[in-house]
């Protein structure tokens, strides 16, 4: 027992694999009745569930309201301030941070009224359908869909092409724990020996071609070279353009604007983790070009006459400055992270 007490005490000294955000797969640490099945998208939040989610670096309580959206019950509208739907994927639901340090969070204390439509998982396609269910309830003056450049284009396209989730994510049901195994749940939130254990036996499964998720993440990471301009940009034309369109279209119907954040992976922002990350699959880092899928995005917004908001250059200059931006065992952002996007998506909305 000391021993592992030791071993644990200094597994917290070690620096992770550089791809440990990629390999963990935090996302699988959602308590049991956190999401249900769902007809149309899969699977959505359960609403009225209350609970903690937990992984390395962190335990946070999630709620969710009647109308499925993490915080409180909606209320009257404040005609003396603006309000604004988020909508999005794992990024806006913001899972490893409490509420009011999420930029929706940090939005609202900053006098923009902000409710928080993000789900794990969700493309445009399943934001626009969010947005549809919300809206006649909530009356926003507009909506900020934070496009994910890890993964949204690939996302859009299965959407698009009949399939609902991501791969690795059952259809038509709850996503499961980590394991199945209570113990190895328990581990995976709390244990950071097993952190280091389970991202380098997945790091085995990745080279060794027997991970389900490695085509994936290949065809996703592929976007980020050179050779991959041309597969995204129809990526980009097909499935993206048609979701922004469709949602678009539904919030001129109501005189709601449309604004669309462009969110980073880590690795585009941490240059010590594109190495890792982009050899994981066996990709050559001499082929990146880390900011390409932001520069198509952002010229399809203006193509289509949608004001975008970048994010990409907000959270380098932060990365840069030393404050750290992303979780190392999860992908996602920080409390500071989260400060410096909402600050972004502030500047962004009101013009300043």
């Amino acid at each position: 027992m000391l021993g592992l007490v030791l071993a644990e005490g200094v597994a917290r000294l070690i620096a992770p694999d550089a791809a440990a955000d990629l390999l963990f797969d935090a996302p699988g640490n959602v308590p049991g009745g956190m999401y249900v099945a769902d007809p149309e998208l899969s699977q959505s939040p359960n609403p009225g569930f209350s609970g903690t989610l937990r992984s390395l670096g962190y335990a946070v309580p999630i709620r969710f309201n009647s109308l499925a959206l993490r915080g409180p019950e909606p209320t009257p509208r404040d005609l003396t301030r603006p309000r604004w739907l988020m909508l999005g994927d794992s990024f806006t639901l913001a899972a490893q941070v409490p509420e009011d340090e999420t930029f929706t969070g940090r939005l609202t204390a900053a006098g923009i009224e902000a409710w928080n439509a993000g789900v794990d998982g969700y493309s445009t396609w399943h934001a626009r359908i969010r947005y549809r269910r919300v809206v006649d309830t909530l009356q926003p003056d507009g909506a900020v869909l934070v496009y994910f450049l890890g993964n949204d284009p690939q996302d859009d396209s299965r959407f698009k092409n009949g399939i609902r989730m991501a791969i690795g994510v059952p259809p038509w049901a709850p996503l499961p724990a980590i394991g199945g195994n209570p113990l190895v749940g328990f581990l995976a939130r709390n244990s950071f020996l097993y952190g280091h254990v389970h991202v380098a036996m997945r790091r085995q499964a990745v080279s060794a071609g027997s991970a389900r998720e490695t085509g994936q993440w290949a065809l996703e990471l592929d976007a980020f070279t050179r050779g991959g301009a041309g597969r995204l940009s129809n990526q980009l034309q097909r499935a993206s353009a048609a979701a922004l369109i469709a949602l678009r279209q539904d919030m001129q119907q109501r005189g709601d604007r449309l604004v669309v954040a462009v969110a980073p992976p880590a690795f585009e922002i941490i240059p010590a983790r594109l190495d890792a990350t982009f050899a994981l699959v066996g990709l050559d880092p001499a082929e990146a070009d880390v900011d390409q899928p932001a520069r198509q995005v952002h010229a399809l917004l203006a193509q289509l006459g949608i004001q975008s908001c970048d994010l990409v250059e907000p959270l380098r200059r932060a990365a840069e400055a030393g404050r750290t931006v992303y979780y190392t065992y999860d992908g996602h952002w920080t409390a500071d992270g989260h400060a410096v996007v909402a600050e972004a998506i502030q500047a962004c909305l009101t013009g300043s």
